[in-house]
């Protein structure tokens, strides 16, 4: 598996790889309408952040074929992670750790000390995942994903170095 940093040409890639995440991640969780044609409205949204990334976006890629990806925004001395996405039958084996240590090592490398994250409440795979690499788990916030109502939990880590060790 090759981790590297994510270009322009990811994107359709990229897309296609969140929609199938979000698919199965949010089945019992956002409307099944929300849930198709994802890929097609996540496209245009990812062509704009490869051209210009206002952080770090890595890809995991073998043989050619995406495996999963990590987003994160730098502002200052923190990072916020917009995406983690594994595709669905990659889940479990670490490829999830290991991207999101890549990503939040060249987050330190940058000057960030801190991270944070939103998930969607209910989401209690991530959630656990998370939490067993150090994230402090804040209260509920109201918040929306395409329109649609949500609640979502916001995750913080007080010491990226730290969750840097945790996820390798």
């Amino acid at each position: 598996m090759i981790m590297r940093a994510a270009g322009p040409a990811d994107a359709a890639a990229i897309a296609g790889l969140l929609a199938a995440s979000w698919r199965d991640a949010y089945a019992a969780l956002l409307p099944p309408a929300l849930l198709a044609g994802k890929r097609d409205r996540l496209l245009p949204e990812w062509q704009a952040l490869l051209a210009a990334p206002p952080g770090i976006i890595r890809v995991a890629e073998e043989a050619g074929v995406l495996h999963g990806m990590a987003a994160l925004w730098l502002r200052g001395e923190d990072a916020y992670l917009d995406s983690l996405h594994v595709a669905p039958s990659g889940r479990g084996g670490g490829l999830g750790r290991r991207l999101l240590a890549e990503a939040m090592w060249e987050a330190v490398a940058a000057g960030a000390r801190r991270a944070s994250l939103r998930v969607i409440e209910g989401n209690d795979g991530a959630i656990r995942f998370y939490t067993r690499l150090g994230g402090r788990v804040g209260a509920p916030e109201a918040g929306e994903v395409a329109g649609h109502p949500v609640r979502l939990l916001r995750l913080h880590f007080d010491d990226l170095s730290a969750l840097v060790l945790a996820a390798r």
